[in-house]
């Protein structure tokens, strides 16, 4: 699987965790750590845990559970400035929306291509809603 992190292909990188944020949460495991999550987890929990964690992936199971990008766009606004990985259903048309809301990986399937997806990210150059980048609509300008 290739992996976009900061708008590049990724040669080095950190494994997606295996880890879910429910067992460590169980496991009281120290700062500096890296989980997967997804929609089913407490979302109050995660933001008041983000700031131990380097990492946070965030599964999307089906094309149409977006909790995620909920998920990605409220850690942002809490100041959380790790990394924020999709994963699972990363489809190629939400790509550039992802980015928007606060993530910046994302693993790509086999299926997919990277040049396609790079392309994505930067598809759009007029934006009518503000964004975790703090870019401003394009009516405010």
């Amino acid at each position: 699987m290739a992996l976009i992190k900061d708008q590049q292909l990724s040669i080095s990188h950190v494994a997606t965790p295996d880890i879910r944020f429910a067992d460590w949460l169980d496991d009281d495991l120290i700062k500096g750590e890296s989980v997967l999550t997804n929609g089913a987890d407490d979302l109050t929990c995660l933001l008041a845990n983000a700031s131990k964690l380097d990492m946070i992936a965030i599964e999307f199971e089906t094309f149409a559970d977006g909790r995620g990008f909920s998920m990605a766009r409220l850690l942002r606004r809490e100041g959380y400035q790790g990394e924020i990985r999709a994963v699972g259903d990363v489809a190629m048309d939400r790509i550039e929306f992802m980015h928007r809301v606060g993530f910046n990986a994302f693993e790509l399937r086999d299926d997919q291509n990277v040049n396609e997806a790079l392309t994505k990210l930067s598809e759009m150059s007029v934006h009518f809603q503000p964004s975790a980048d703090g870019k401003g609509p394009a009516y405010m300008a």
